[in-house]
């Protein structure tokens, strides 16, 4: 699998051009508007009679603020009114000023997410702007890369960019192509770093078809009835979408192995929607329904909207979580937890069962949030004398997750296990070592950007930097501990991230987050 990732200085070429104009959908624009003025008129006097499709069951009417919708991307000719409906049910919905535009790579094959260089994108009916400030922004993390020559070729967000211009106007629009997401956590994390450039004015627009079947897609899982087979799996997904059921959404693929080819768009919108929000089916056909299709093939074609009933202005503006609310029962049994993993994967190499533990899980550690477990090595009792045992340890393993991506329980078993082993910097943990060991556990608040170095607090804020790609991150007590001040620190945290020591100084960019620290005594386990 190839990536074409880029994170030198980007240079912005002017124009994407229609690449798919005159093949997939019309390249006369008078002919173009028409045929778009008709699919939306269609859609529109049919929504007013009845606003959701009864093919599946579970389906609910829109309420609230549309936040997204998820629309097909075949020929117009093939999906064309079906995508009509979701952005008719937009626009008699609220006014949006910028798309989020995510849609699926059918050329290339590359993990993560693709970012254009382009300045606009070309459509018959005018061009739309890039919002370059966000692309910019998005760059600066892993998960995100510049990949032009993708952009080029692909025609999931092609597809959607006539529709927009004729349903919203000149707005800005943030394309991204999405690939292969690995698991639950890097979707969450992308869905993360995403979200903070989300703002009440915008819409997300996920392109995606659904299921594929036939010889032509290499997809049989079943010869007769086919219609009614397409539709169950079709019903199935929707029943993920609507209950943002993210584990049952990567659990339905792996059991069917359906062929969404927007699987990791629609996977990252589950984990960008806030609570509450629900799927709204507004019109559903196959190929099959189309004259020119075969009897052997079939590819699905949905228009959802995604509505909340809690916003009636767009998507919430999430406010800053700048404490962590963790009872000195959460710590004392966190950090059992983190004991029974770490002793658990050295002497037996395996991960504690949920048996073992389950009497010390709470409420809280089924939230996500961000956790470190560092491991230092204490000296035994008659190496200690009479020196305060805090000044006795030497650190042995530290691994983390800065992002909120798992359950707080699920972070600190992972990372107690990680500490031991996963740390390039030392060789795994041995079972003689563990009398000899202390655990330190820090949970983290969620990442917040800010605007300069000068509103960073040492002692108060952990560090997240990044310059040209590269990123690297420091837990509060890291300065404390050294006795840096803020240049000392920023310096120190630029030669970790492999830049020279003064590179925080220009074009750099600074995350801070808190973090609620708390440690085994140092008797309980050492000598």
């Amino acid at each position: 699998m190839s990536n074409f990732f880029s994170k030198a200085t980007l240079s912005w070429t002017e124009k994407r051009r229609a690449t798919f104009a005159g093949s997939w959908y019309e390249s006369d624009p008078a002919k173009l508007k028409t045929q778009l003025q008709r699919f939306l008129q269609i859609a529109g006097e049919h929504l007013k009679k009845t606003p959701v499709e009864t093919t599946f069951s579970g389906n609910e009417k829109i309420d609230g603020a549309v936040l997204a919708i998820v629309v097909p991307h075949a020929g117009y000719m093939f999906s064309g009114q079906t995508a009509a409906y979701a952005y008719d049910a937009v626009k008699s919905n609220r006014k949006i000023k910028r798309v989020f535009l995510l849609g699926p790579s059918h050329y290339a094959g590359f993990q993560g997410a693709a970012l254009p260089a382009e300045k606009t994108f070309a459509t018959p009916l005018g061009d739309l702007s890039v919002d370059k400030d966000v692309v910019e922004a998005l760059r600066e993390y892993n998960n995100f890369s510049i990949m032009p020559e993708v952009h080029r070729r692909e025609h999931s967000l092609e597809m959607q960019l006539p529709f927009i211009r004729q349903t919203f106007g000149d707005v800005k629009i943030v394309p991204v192509i999405v690939g292969t997401l690995t698991d639950n956590s890097e979707i969450q994390l992308t869905a993360q770093i995403m979200r903070r450039y989300i703002e009440p004015g915008d819409l997300v627009v996920v392109s995606s078809d659904f299921t594929h079947y036939g010889p032509r897609y290499q997809y049989e899982p079943f010869e007769d009835n086919v219609r009614e087979g397409v539709r169950q799996l079709d019903s199935q997904a929707f029943d993920c979408l609507n209950s943002r059921d993210l584990d049952g959404f990567l659990s339905f693929r792996e059991r069917t192995q359906d062929t969404i080819c927007g699987f990791f768009p629609c996977s990252l919108l589950l984990a960008l929607l806030p609570e509450g929000a629900h799927a709204s089916l507004l019109h559903y056909r196959t190929s099959q329904d189309s004259i020119v299709e075969d009897d052997k093939n079939s590819v699905s074609y949905l228009a959802i909207a995604f509505s909340s009933a809690g916003e009636h202005n767009g998507w919430p503006v999430e406010k800053p979580i700048t404490t962590v609310s963790l009872t000195d029962a959460d710590k004392e049994a966190l950090l059992k937890i983190a004991r029974l993993a770490l002793e658990t994967y050295v002497r037996e190499r395996r991960e504690v069962s949920h048996s073992e533990i389950r009497e010390l899980v709470t409420p809280v550690m089924r939230k996500p949030m961000g956790a470190f477990v560092t491991l230092y090595t204490r000296a035994s009792g008659d190496q200690r004398g009479d020196t305060a045992h805090g000044e006795e340890k030497e650190l042995r393993g530290c691994i983390g997750y800065i992002w909120p991506i798992k359950p707080l329980l699920k972070a600190v078993i992972e990372n107690a296990i990680g500490a031991a082993s996963r740390d390039y910097r030392f060789k795994n943990v041995t079972p003689e070592e563990l009398p000899h060991l202390q655990i330190d556990i820090n949970v983290l608040t969620p990442p917040q950007r800010v605007r300069s170095q000068d509103d960073i607090v040492i002692g108060r804020d952990g560090v997240l930097l990044y310059k040209d790609g590269k990123q690297a991150v420091f837990l509060p007590s890291v300065a404390t501990e050294f006795g840096w001040d803020l240049e000392q620190t920023l310096s120190q945290l630029a030669l970790k991230a492999g830049c020279s020591a003064d590179a925080w100084k220009q074009g750099a960019h600074f995350d801070i987050f808190q973090s609620c620290s708390f440690e085994e005594s140092v008797d309980e386990h050492v000598g």
